[in-house]
């Protein structure tokens, strides 16, 4: 028994030498057309999978790896998911689901208690989807979610989503559902000529795709991207865009023709330690707006571009918190509180920054069509800015104030408030109204 078991074990050896043999002289074909340039993640292996891996059973442990990463995310355990995912796009750099939904967990599921998304992370999601990208450059999978990080989560960037959602239409097996939203960018980018002449193109595209298939589902296509089309015209029509182009303008008063003054004003309260009221007002009565809002270590931007490698490993010593301010009746008031999230807002700089920001071409229509595209019927004597080179006004307002305001401590230990030129408290003047109505008691003799 102890003979054959010997013979036994021998020849598994034998095989197993084999088979690293083969995959030796396979090296170089496999470092060429799949590895991801990340050789040494390796180090992360276990010893099993590391000699499954070895034994050309890298896909087979890949797949081991994706189902282990789905276990871990139905736990809530995510950040054990970010090492796997790296270990798999090395073992299999052609499961571009991995890229994909590694890149949508990094950018969207590392949430504070109140699902704002860590914005951190997500120049590592764009260095992971890049990385797919290159390992995949013939399918529009991975160009198109590369262009919807920029278009939804990063939104200041509408250009570089263009260039990745043009790339992803020119791929012959796109979705062609999928197609339509380019022209959303290049609205959102400030090219409407682009998005004119995109919708005109898929609106033939689906008529000509019609007539040869008589599919109904191209013929409903075919009405909605014609649709979109006539509404654009006429947007740009009443919003007076041939006019400024012509240098004039007809009988008709445009609506941007006679700017909003914004007059934007804010109030800054800290209400507990981390804790922060933003409340204040504006000249847009009409519901739908949002002010975007940002609290920031001063000195600290993220840039929005991949990140120069792939180290999932942050700084967790930055403070980024980025949220969306619901406008109604010419106002706004939003609590944000980041007390319960240390690692996401630890508040390690001196001074922290708190920003404002409207940009009317992510508004909605009923918004523009008072202010326009690019902001050109809107005004603000403080907080106005025009960018002559891309043709962009916005609101942007910039406030400093030193961490023990955010903190409630020092001379902020009692109160720690800061309000915009030519704020006023609506609340005290509401309650001043209604003491000016209850009639006075008369005097006593």
């Amino acid at each position: 028994m102890a003979k054959k078991r010997g013979v036994l074990i021998g020849v598994l050896a034998g095989a197993f030498i084999a088979q690293a043999a083969i995959s030796q002289s396979m090296y170089p074909t496999w470092k060429r057309d799949y590895s991801t340039g990340n050789t040494g993640i390796a180090e992360g292996l276990s010893v099993d999978q590391l000699l499954a891996s070895m034994s050309g059973l890298r896909q087979m442990v890949a797949g081991i790896l994706w189902v282990q990463c789905d276990e871990y995310f139905h736990n809530g355990q995510f950040d054990a998911i970010l090492p796997l995912v790296r270990l798999i796009t090395w073992l299999d750099p052609r499961q571009m689901e991995v890229y994909s939904s590694g890149a949508w967990h990094i950018a969207y599921n590392f949430t504070d208690e109140q699902n704002r998304s860590d914005r951190r992370y997500i120049p590592i999601a764009l260095r992971l989807l890049e990385e797919g990208v290159v390992q995949n450059p013939d399918t529009y999978r991975l160009f198109h979610e590369t262009g919807w990080i920029y278009y939804h989560k990063v939104d200041d960037n509408f250009p570089e989503a263009v260039r990745w959602f043009e790339q992803s239409v020119q791929k012959p097996d796109v979705l062609p559902a999928l197609r339509g939203i380019l022209a959303n960018a290049y609205l959102k980018a400030g090219q409407l000529d682009k998005a004119v002449d995109w919708y005109a193109t898929l609106e033939k595209d689906y008529q000509t795709r019609f007539e040869l298939t008589g599919d109904r589902s191209d013929e409903t296509q075919y009405d909605v991207m014609a649709n979109n089309l006539n509404n654009l015209l006429i947007r740009m029509t009443s919003r007076g865009v041939f006019g400024r182009r012509a240098g004039v303008y007809d009988q008709y008063d445009y609506d941007t023709q006679n700017p909003v003054d914004l007059n934007f004003t804010v109030k800054i309260e800290v209400l507990q330690p981390k804790v922060v009221r933003v409340s204040g007002t504006w000249g847009i009565p009409a519901t739908g707006a949002r002010i975007r809002c940002v609290i920031r270590d001063k000195g600290f931007e993220i840039p929005w571009e991949p990140a120069p490698s792939m180290d999932f490993e942050l700084d967790k010593g930055r403070t980024y918190m980025l949220d969306s301010l619901y406008t109604q009746n010419n106002r706004f008031d939003r609590k944000i509180d980041m007390s319960r999230n240390p690692t996401m807002y630890p508040f390690k700089a001196d001074t922290v920054v708190v920003e404002f920001m409207f940009n009317p071409r992510t508004a909605p229509h009923h918004i523009q069509d008072k202010v326009g595209w690019d902001g050109e019927g809107m005004t603000d004597k403080r907080y106005y800015v025009f960018d002559k080179e891309r043709n962009h006004h916005w609101l942007y307002a910039a406030f400093e104030i030193p961490r023990d305001m955010i903190l409630r401590r020092g001379n902020y230990r009692l109160e720690g408030v800061l309000r915009s030129e030519g704020f006023i408290d609506v609340e005290v003047r509401e309650q001043s109204d209604v003491i000016e109505r209850i009639p006075r008691a008369p005097l006593r003799n």
